[in-house]
């Protein structure tokens, strides 16, 4: 312990030898799909329906070890799911009966969107009076 010496780097912030500065917009370019990617791994691994890797109950060993093995096992099949359901796609699509997607629904922006007011509450509007008025 006593032949260590303390690690200090000499990188400073703005130096490109390390890549792009964090959050400039080379950085977002090159990071933004990878997270999106890895995230999507990671959602896809984690369903229930499948190989349920959130789920420790599923792998009831003790030992990091044996917990280790079975996480890998259950990345291989996830990883087989997924190339199989690519290779079907491309089947699917050679063959020219690839379902196409259905197109999105446009959505109005909120900046757009404005409420309906009923004819008869429009023509009260200008009362101060917050209840509605009575029938006689």
């Amino acid at each position: 312990m006593a032949d260590q010496q303390p690690h200090w780097s000499t990188a400073r912030p703005g130096d490109r030898e390390h890549g792009s500065p964090f959050g400039s917009d080379e950085w977002h370019a090159a990071y933004a799909t990878l997270r999106s990617t890895n995230e999507g791994m990671n959602g896809f691994v984690k369903d229930g329906a499948r190989e349920a890797l959130g789920d420790s109950q599923r792998r009831r060993i003790r030992g990091v070890a044996a917990q280790s093995v079975f996480v890998g096992l259950l990345l291989c099949a996830a990883n087989l799911r997924k190339i199989e359901s690519f290779l079907v796609r491309r089947a699917a699509e050679a063959a020219g009966m690839a379902r196409r997607r259905p197109r999105r629904r446009r959505k109005r922006s909120l900046d757009e969107w404005f409420p309906q007011v009923p004819a008869a509450a429009a023509s009260t509007s200008g009362s101060s009076d917050p209840d509605p008025p009575t029938a006689a």
